[in-house]
């Protein structure tokens, strides 16, 4: 025999129903809305986990180890090479570059790298960068020579990307990847 509902569970059903649904999507759209929100990266505060929005690829001898949000040093920086024959030198001391055109005083996201002791010699590295911010994005692709001896000690390099007259509050990584392609030869990269 089958049961005949009351009102009062008959009325409770579809609303409980539409109330499940409803808790599901305002839960889903908060969830996803935290996942892919952009990171804030503050000025002296290093960034160094590896979210939905930021990503690498590389070899093991050259780690992408930090980025922070800083300003242009005076003096500001030498450029990187942007041309693929003739990738700039990593020099024996660790050093600073930038990646495109600087001001000293502006904000900056800077990229930290360690070249390790097992970098080989005499060998060309095409860097991809994209940064993807809230207000602009920027994809620049530079090239670095590892020296003709293998380093006596891990080495840091800092590249530098002025982002212009951006208050730093202002500011939000939306997403970042930087690809390191290690090249056949001089001047043949990928």
């Amino acid at each position: 025999m089958s049961e005949t509902p009351t009102p009062a569970s008959a009325s409770r059903g579809p609303w409980a129903w539409w109330g499940v649904v409803a808790a599901t999507l305002l839960v889903g759209a908060f969830c996803g809305g935290v996942l892919g929100a952009g990171s804030q990266v503050g000025p002296g505060t290093t960034e160094q986990a590896q979210g939905a929005d930021v990503g690498e690829a590389g070899p093991t001898y050259w780690v992408w180890a930090a980025t922070q949000l800083e300003v242009i040093p005076t003096p500001v920086p030498g450029a990187v090479s942007a041309a693929v024959a003739a990738p700039t030198l990593l020099p024996t001391a660790s050093t600073s570059y930038r990646i495109d055109a600087a001001t000293a005083g502006n904000t900056s996201i800077r990229w930290e790298f360690t070249e390790q002791t097992t970098a080989p010699k005499s060998t060309e590295l095409e860097l991809r960068f994209t940064a993807g911010l809230s207000k602009t994005a920027a994809h620049i692709t530079v090239y670095f020579e590892t020296q003709p001896t293998a380093p006596a000690a891990a080495l840091i390099f800092y590249a530098y990307w002025d982002a212009g007259a951006f208050a730093p509050a202002s500011l939000s990584i939306e997403t970042m990847q930087v690809d390191v392609l290690v090249c056949t030869a001089i001047g043949v990269c990928p």
